[in-house]
């Protein structure tokens, strides 16, 4: 299990508070519309895995004869993936914040910039490797039923990131709304000494759970964040890869916090001449090998 439910689970406390609400005011419109739509999300979740889905998914297609053998040699290094467990290749268009995926053991979905810069020697198989190894150890989680069902029950919350993503970004370039935003505790504190004074014990209960989550939202998902990208690093790791994952997490990240999550992911892979293969990471971190 590798002990990563709990934190997923803290995290999708706003997700399923608010679904909630919005489902309740579904069932009160209309119940056959939360039975069909619940029909749906139930059907998406079985079939996630079929090609219809991880074209809606992830705007995934079949590879080409050059696109796929030039991601399976670069899956050579990754033990678990060689002869009858080599997975199925595809090409996802609509992949967000990742170059890599895999949805299931069986299936991986590259971008097509990572198979341009694999083809074009930008990122050697090695450092191709790592990456997959990464999503790989994923898996248990994007395939995971249970996941995929909240998922599908949290889709009002999923839409409400996406649109509070869109005017961060507007808002962030403002600052009379970073302000705002800052200045919310104020707020919340007047709403909630003002709520109990009057006795409007809803509204104080709703106030103070807004106030609760306003902070534990942003909190649980990074503590979440952070375990995910461990189970990749684990897997990598596990898998002989460590130092190309160190090699990726060097590049473009030169601050001290990097070079030292660089160095322990080094130290965990199971090699005995790992730091000569990770040169890059001790001259960067300008740490001195414990192996020596």
């Amino acid at each position: 299990m590798n002990g990563w439910y709990g934190y997923w689970a803290a995290a999708q406390i706003t997700g399923v508070i608010f679904s909630s609400l919005v489902w309740v005011v579904v069932w009160g419109l209309s119940l056959p519309a939360l039975v069909m739509m619940a029909a749906i999300g139930a059907a998406m979740v079985i079939g996630r895995n079929t090609r219809p889905m991880l074209w809606w998914r992830f705007g995934a297609a079949p590879t080409k004869d050059f696109q796929r053998d030039t991601v399976l040699t670069a899956t050579v290094p990754v033990a678990s993936l060689r002869g009858r467990h080599q997975p199925s290749v595809w090409i996802g268009w609509r992949l967000v914040g990742a170059q890599v995926i895999m949805p299931s053991s069986t299936i991986l979905v590259v971008s097509p910039e990572f198979v341009r810069r694999v083809a074009s020697g930008q990122v050697t198989d090695r450092q191709a490797s790592a990456t997959i190894s990464q999503a790989l150890g994923h898996v248990e989680v994007v395939d995971s039923a249970l996941v995929n069902l909240l998922e599908a029950y949290c889709a009002p919350w999923r839409l409400v990131q996406v649109l509070t993503g869109v005017v961060g970004q507007f808002a962030a370039q403002h600052a009379t709304f970073r302000c705002s935003w800052k200045i919310r505790w104020i707020v919340f504190g007047v709403a909630i000494v003002d709520n109990y004074l009057n006795d409007r014990w809803p509204a104080f209960v709703g106030v103070s759970l807004i106030t609760v989550l306003s902070w534990t939202t942003g909190h649980l998902h990074n503590r979440w964040a952070r375990r995910s990208q461990d189970l990749g690093e684990q897997r990598a790791t596990s898998e002989g890869l460590g130092p190309g994952v160190a090699d990726l997490m060097q590049r473009g990240h030169g601050s001290l916090g990097v070079s030292e999550r660089a160095e322990r992911v080094c130290r965990g892979t199971p090699d005995r001449e790992v730091e000569s293969r990770c040169p890059t990471v001790w001259r960067r971190a300008g740490l001195r090998s414990a192996t020596r």
